[in-house]
């Protein structure tokens, strides 16, 4: 079992992580905190295996939102294991999962689950809204929206998808 401190130097890292890599744009630093074979896991995107692949992943996705920002709304951390919820804002201006730019604002929420060892990253989970994001880039309509509240609230410029859920 990791002692207090090590789970408080694993929070710091991963600070510090989200800070240099997302907030400062800088992908490149991201093989300073991945082990050589770590795995990021990120849901229907796959799985990514070993530092450099990891790293040119980061790339075409900050690439693609160049003033990315995420705001850290809770952490918890025990163990080898550090779990952060953001809130994520950017504004599309390059090819994001196939999606040529749009130029919109978007907003979304994350949830990344980290796993550490020896002060490095050695697993990452990923859990982006991408339903929010391919909204917002009007790739997609949630179907519990019809289509005129979708077009209204992407002419708005509105980031945000309607808040109004499935019924049931």
């Amino acid at each position: 079992m990791a002692s207090e401190t090590t789970v408080r130097a694993n929070t710091e890292i991963i600070r510090e992580y989200t800070q240099r890599v997302f907030n400062e744009h800088d992908p490149g630093t991201s093989s300073e905190y991945f082990t050589p074979e770590v795995k990021w896991h990120g849901g229907l995107l796959g799985t990514v295996e070993g530092s450099e692949s990891v790293k040119e992943m980061l790339r075409g996705f900050i690439g693609a939102l160049p003033d990315l920002h995420a705001t850290e709304q809770d952490i918890v951390a025990a163990g080898d294991t550090v779990a952060v919820r953001y809130v994520v804002e950017a504004t599309h201006e390059g090819n994001l999962l196939g999606i040529a730019p749009t130029g919109r604002r978007l907003r979304w929420d994350a949830l990344d689950i980290y796993r550490l060892a020896d002060g490095m990253i050695i697993e990452e989970w990923a859990g982006d809204d991408l339903a929010a994001i391919l909204y917002q880039v009007g790739a997609y309509t949630p179907p519990w929206l019809s289509a005129s509240e979708a077009e209204t609230t992407l002419d708005s410029g509105g980031p945000e998808p309607s808040t109004k859920g499935p019924s049931r």
